[in-house]
């Protein structure tokens, strides 16, 4: 029997169609790349199917639940870039996604001028490049998990930005080194751990320094905002009680009104038969409820023939909230440590084993 709850079952159908319909068209799309490419249009795409289980009935975890469920990353993405002149390129990205938390549609569109090999400008609906992954987080065979680390790959960072960015490469002697600057504003609704929140950013800008030298790869990176708004629909009846009763200094702590600043540092180093890699993020901010936020993983790996074996430990520490009014709240401080044993094969199939143990 399906029962209907405001809703979903009517929009997670919708989603389920709207990703066949991308699968198909994704079928088609490198046939209608090679008719196009002597216009300057190439097109491309990409698709995952992701299954997973959560074996208890007592929590959630990224949308899973204890019963197999296909919705929560699946998805297919659909590419066009056209060639407009030697100077001048436009690229958009359709994406289709089953989650109920989270939209599908145009995921960027952009236009791109390029004067010469080292110097690139974009402007438009761009991806927010301040993750070693960030630009190709929907594309699975980029990196070795089935899901990167949330502890940094959560959506507590914003994906997508409308806004313009200018990148720089050049070299000194073995050493090539890519500088990147970005500047824009995100307006979206944003789904965190089963919590939405509406969130208005008018100026986000940050910048990137990555360095590599053969196999070894340094990454330096920063994103700021001086004022992040975001209602969250959860908290409003907490903050009108609070208000209500006399305790508004109280309630004006639990806003999202201000600013953060975000730091990264990454390093990597892959000989072909095997790797090894670290990012550490440290998130500080005025907004008195999220605090300092410090989280980083290790991952490391080796390759047997087509047969990958790796393992990552992550951590996320967030710093106490020290709160002096007259509502007594408390707030434990639990480091989140979690281990990830993963296997890999014939380069298309992955099986992901996840271990989180919670530490007081």
């Amino acid at each position: 029997m399906t029962v209907l709850k405001n809703g979903v079952w009517v929009m997670n159908s919708i989603k389920r169609s709207v990703l066949l319909i991308a699968l198909y068209l994704l079928s088609i799309s490198c046939v209608d790349a090679e008719q196009h490419d002597d216009n300057g249009l190439a097109v491309s795409g990409f698709a995952r199917l992701v299954g997973g289980y959560l074996d208890t009935d007592k929590a959630r975890y990224q949308g899973y639940e204890n019963a197999l469920s296909f919705s929560e990353m699946s998805l297919a993405a659909i590419q066009a870039d056209y060639k407009i002149n030697d100077y001048f390129s436009a690229s958009a990205q359709l994406l289709a996604h089953s989650s109920e938390n989270r939209d599908s549609g145009i995921e960027w569109l952009y236009l791109t001028y390029m004067p010469n090999e080292s110097l690139q400008f974009n402007a438009g609906r761009l991806r927010t490049p301040f993750l070693k992954y960030s630009d190709v987080i929907d594309v699975g065979f980029a990196y070795p998990w089935i899901s990167p680390p949330q502890q940094l790959y959560s959506s507590i960072l914003f994906s997508h930005y409308e806004g313009i960015n200018a990148r720089y490469r050049t070299r000194f002697n073995d050493f090539s080194v890519d500088f990147e600057a970005y500047y824009g504003s995100y307006q979206d609704d944003m789904n965190m751990q089963g919590v939405s929140a509406k969130v208005d950013i008018d100026e986000l800008y940050g910048g990137i320094v990555e360095v590599n030298y053969g196999s070894f790869q340094l990454r330096l990176a920063s994103i700021a905002s001086q004022k992040i708004e975001a209602e969250v629909d959860s908290i409003t009846p907490l903050l009108q009680g609070l208000n209500s009763a006399g305790f508004s200094d109280t309630a004006d702590r639990f806003k999202i009104n201000d600013g953060a600043h975000s730091v990264l540092i990454g390093a990597s180093f892959d000989s072909l038969d095997w790797f090894i890699g670290a990012e550490w993020m440290k998130i500080t901010s005025d907004i008195d409820i999220l605090s300092t936020l410090d989280s980083a993983y290790l991952t490391g790996g080796y390759y047997f023939d087509n047969v990958l074996l790796h393992a990552t430990f992550t951590s996320s520490r967030q710093a106490s909230i020290s709160q002096e009014n007259p509502v007594r709240l408390y707030f434990s401080q639990r480091p989140l440590l979690n281990s990830t044993y993963a296997v890999q094969w014939a380069e298309n199939i992955r099986l992901f084993f996840q271990r989180i143990v919670h530490r007081v």
